[in-house]
């Protein structure tokens, strides 16, 4: 932890290893652990680190910087490129012997004329777009897909995924979906590998594991669903300590634009936390965090680099104080349905700004 700043991430690595077994004790697929966006949040190096040692040996990674960066850390595993990059990046993905997943055509024209200028067989994953409209090439377009790429001899087709968009929230769409995937694979190979299951699918659909699933949420113990946790016990928790305390007077306005205005005297302490360091703020008026045990209610707007909230009711209150900003108790789906977003946000837009203290 960083002496000189007092807000911080803990991160719990001895729940992440439980994480680790208790997904393997729940299926024998390969485990595809999705460590993009800087493992959302966790510090993708040191959780990467982790999860070697745990067994695991897929990372997912968003860009190449990513896949870079733990390639430069010592990750020796299979470094899978989930998103589809630009004809200009693959000698980097070539470098950093990273896997590309390929949605059109053009690009793996691309890949197979580096591959074979550098000598290499390069190995990759079809994108199969079966109802997230997003990356992918469409069902009707597989057949000729297939029929060109017959003759490249510098790229090796490892597996084929696609993407559920609404695992947890429409369950019967995504057993068509399923379907779908099924059916248009079932002509492969059993050694090509098939990856659709994401945290949602994985706790709700176990027929969609297949050979591999693909888990970025669920790992760092966050739900995919709200009020469900499976056992899974979340891995980041966020601290700080109270900067500043003072007393203000019944009239007084709190933060930029006096969305507050005191309706009382109030005792106002300051928490060194804002939204430069990810701390959404639209938990400004709504949200609260933990000192002595109770509940600190925010008051006004969350400005760049602190956030007010009232003590008043907190008996011996001073600072120096701790205050939790996230655990257990104001968990990651806590703070995102008051502040009208998703988890997955809550914790991976958490920034450099705050250091990651790593406990075991």
């Amino acid at each position: 932890m960083n002496p000189m700043r007092p807000s911080f991430i803990e991160i719990n690595l001895r729940n992440l290893r439980e994480n680790v077994r208790k997904v393997k004790e729940m299926t024998t697929s390969k485990i595809l652990a999705v460590v993009k966006a800087d493992a959302y949040g966790h510090g993708a190096v040191k959780v990467s680190q982790v999860l070697e040692k745990e067994g695991i040996e897929w990372f997912g990674v968003g860009i190449v910087e990513e896949g870079a960066e733990l390639r430069e850390n010592g990750i020796k595993g299979n470094i899978v490129l989930l998103s589809q990059e630009f004809p200009e990046r693959i000698k980097k993905i070539l470098e950093y012997n990273l896997i590309p997943c390929v949605s059109d055509l053009s690009f793996l024209h691309d890949l197979e004329r580096e591959a074979k200028k550098k000598n290499k067989k390069v190995p990759f994953f079809l994108f199969l777009d079966t109802g997230m409209g997003r990356y992918g090439i469409l069902p009707q377009e597989l057949p000729s897909f297939l029929e060109k790429i017959s003759s490249f001899s510098s790229v090796e087709m490892l597996g084929i995924m696609s993407h559920f968009p609404s695992a947890d929230t429409d369950p019967e769409y995504t057993k068509r979906q399923l379907s779908k995937f099924l059916e248009i694979t079932e002509k492969f190979s059993n050694n090509l590998i098939r990856c659709m299951g994401n945290s949602s699918a994985f706790l709700k659909l176990p027929e969609s594991h297949l050979n591999m699933v693909r888990l970025g949420i669920l790992l760092y113990g966050i739900p995919p669903f709200p009020m469900e946790n499976h056992g899974f016990k979340p891995v980041m928790h966020i601290k700080s300590r109270i900067a500043f305390i003072k007393e203000l007077p019944k009239g007084s306005g709190v933060s930029y634009g006096r969305t507050c205005i005191l309706e009382k005297p109030a005792k106002i302490a300051v928490v060194p936390i804002g939204y430069a360091d990810g701390y959404d703020r639209h938990l400004s008026n709504r949200g609260w965090m933990m000192i002595r045990g109770k509940k600190a209610p925010i008051k006004g707007v969350v400005t760049m680099d602190a956030t007010m909230v009232d003590v008043t009711h907190i008996e011996g209150v001073r600072p120096g104080d701790e205050v939790i900003v996230m655990d257990d108790g104001i968990d990651a789906w806590t703070l995102a349905r008051l502040a009208g977003t998703v988890p997955y946000e809550i914790v991976s837009r958490m920034g450099k700004r705050l250091p990651r203290n790593y406990i075991e």
